[in-house]
């Protein structure tokens, strides 16, 4: 009798801390509040250097991607860049979304699939920076990598501004 006592205290003991735990993350609020997300009364200066800051992560993402497959695993340069671009892309997507322009909507799908064909756009830029670079100048690949992605960064920040992340009322 005592092993069934001991178990059911155990047991209350288990869902209070649970339900503890529970009410602590409701009672929680949001980590940005709504005057966070009014990137409409903010500078654009602020979410540019945002942009640039927190758009490192997604450049890290891609040039240690390219890096390791192209220079480490001798991967082909093209298909190393395909590689490194999905994933920076994929990170860059909720950087941008999350952090940089603090966008709120229930279309994050949606989203998503707007902001990897804006993306295509300026990785074809990239693509053909690599191509004249290594291929018709025998350029430094991490050179000629360096410089689509500042075409690229470029590109990506007025597209994501102005049709991606846009507040429509």
């Amino acid at each position: 009798m005592n092993k069934k006592t001991d178990l059911n205290e155990e047991e209350s003991s288990l869902t209070k801390i649970v339900d503890d735990v529970s009410e602590g993350i409701n009672d929680a609020g949001p980590v940005f509040t709504t005057e966070d997300y009014a990137s409409d009364t903010e500078s654009d200066g602020k979410q540019a250097v945002r942009y640039l800051l927190w758009g490192l992560l997604s450049v890290v993402v891609n040039f240690g991607t390219f890096f390791i497959l192209y220079r480490v695993l001798k991967a082909n340069y093209q298909i190393a860049n395909v590689i490194a671009w999905f994933l920076g892309v994929q990170v860059g997507f909720w950087v941008d979304r999350i952090i940089v322009f603090r966008h709120k909507s229930n279309t994050a799908f949606k989203e998503m699939l707007a902001f990897y064909g804006t993306r295509i756009l300026t990785f074809l830029i990239e693509s053909a920076t690599l191509w004249i670079g290594i291929s018709l100048l025998s350029a430094n690949g991490t050179g000629s990598k360096v410089v689509g992605q500042i075409l690229a960064i470029v590109g990506n920040y007025i597209l994501s501004k102005f049709f991606i992340f846009k507040n429509r009322d």
